[in-house]
């Protein structure tokens, strides 16, 4: 017989085999937590465009109305149902930028366990459209 022909391999050592599925597992779980990263990214960045449009539609809302009104409105803010199914402890809330009350900032607390940055969005009014300057 030969020797070359019996040293020759014709099949994977048990090392091998540990080293590949070692190697496959290592990997699929890099892939998987990158997808979950993602996913979260996804979604984290999706509700901080809910969170601005909401904010962009009530500062709209709040400047459009006349002064006394808007004093009111300012204090009785409520976050939308939207909102609401994104955290149900989201609170919305208004305040005067300024003493001399020509700006108004709007903030967005999500209220969560996990940290969530607050979206804050700031708007002045025309004191010419408000009447204060006729």
């Amino acid at each position: 017989m030969d020797t070359n022909h019996q040293n020759r391999r014709s099949g994977f050592t048990s090392t091998e085999l540990v080293v590949a599925c070692s190697l496959l597992v290592a990997a699929t779980s890099a892939i998987a937590t990158l997808a979950v990263k993602t996913t979260r990214l996804w979604q984290d960045s999706r509700h901080q465009q809910i969170a601005i449009e909401e904010l962009s539609s009530e500062l709209d809302r709040l400047i459009a109305l006349d002064p006394t009104t808007r004093i009111v409105a300012m204090q009785n803010l409520m976050p939308s149902e939207i909102l609401q199914e994104i955290c149900p402890s989201v609170t919305l809330s208004a305040s005067w930028e300024d003493e001399a009350r020509s700006a108004i900032q709007l903030k967005l607390n999500w209220n969560t366990v996990q940290p969530k940055a607050s979206v804050e969005l700031t708007g002045w009014i025309n004191p010419i459209a408000d009447g204060a300057l006729q």
